[in-house]
């Protein structure tokens, strides 16, 4: 008698770096397929997202060291959640930048900050809130890059989680777009970059799922009954995770007047 297959563990690694720009990589570091980022100038270099472990951290770390010779000083995360934001502790001892809300960085930020790599700009800023209450964007102004996070995907649907902020995050979106011309690429937090175009067509996606809440709740929709009474413009297994957190979010609603009105 064969013994049941147990669950495989999920297989944790890093992949090579790609060249975006000059002196600029993106790794993808597995299991969750997270894009970090790497920016060198003549003197320094910064790093965008740490990983999903402490011990991922250290590889990343050591990956940096094998791609570039100029020091690693800055480490920017772009979120708090687990796979960008773990791998921290293994840069202890370098400037650790997030968003005030973000554990574990000791450089805190609100708006925004900027670094001199040596030759090289790189701007760090809190556009609004989105996908967390502390999103960040890396801007690299001489390869016209944007860092976007997870207010942006393209490998996935955005995910709408219950630290989001729904009503806000077409907003925010915005502003990144704001950053953006033709030519700019912006780095999402998982999958390939993507053009302005791609990033405006899924603010507005976003904006109406914003309305579909807002139009649900004024007919007296709960946000138990939404998930399946709603039209939604992404597979709603991606929204249903904050779904009660943004009907929350809207306060009180006043009811919709529907048709007679007298």
């Amino acid at each position: 008698m064969t013994e049941p297959e147990q669950d495989a563990e999920p297989t944790v690694s890093l992949g090579s770096w790609e060249e975006l720009a000059p002196s600029v990589w993106r790794a993808v570091a597995q299991p969750d397929a997270v894009n970090l980022l790497l920016v060198a100038g003549s003197g320094r270099a910064l790093l965008v997202d740490t990983g999903s472990s402490p011990a991922q951290g250290r590889t990343v770390r050591t990956a940096v060291a094998e791609v570039t010779a100029v020091p690693l000083e800055v480490v920017v995360v772009t979120h708090a959640h687990h796979d960008h934001a773990a791998g921290l502790p293994a840069f202890h001892d370098l400037t650790t930048v997030g968003h005030e809300g973000v554990p574990g960085v000791n450089r805190p930020m609100v708006l925004a900050v900027a670094f001199d790599l040596g030759d090289r700009r790189v701007e760090v800023a809190h556009l609004g809130r989105g996908h967390t209450g502390g999103d960040l964007v890396v801007i690299v102004p001489d390869s016209d890059l944007v860092v976007v996070g997870d207010l942006v995907e393209s490998a996935a649907p955005p995910s709408l989680g219950p630290d989001s902020f729904l009503q806000e995050w077409p907003v925010t979106v915005d502003s990144v777009i704001g950053l953006m011309t033709g030519e700019t690429r912006a780095v999402p937090g998982h999958g390939d970059p993507v053009d302005r175009t791609y990033v405006y067509e899924q603010r507005g996606r976003l904006a109406s799922i914003a309305g579909e809440v807002r139009r649900l709740a004024e007919s007296g929709v709960s946000a138990a009954d939404a998930v399946d009474q709603g039209d939604w413009a992404y597979p709603v297994e991606t929204l249903a995770p904050g779904l009660e957190v943004a009907f929350a979010q809207l306060g009180p609603v006043t009811p919709r007047r529907t048709l007679p009105l007298a």
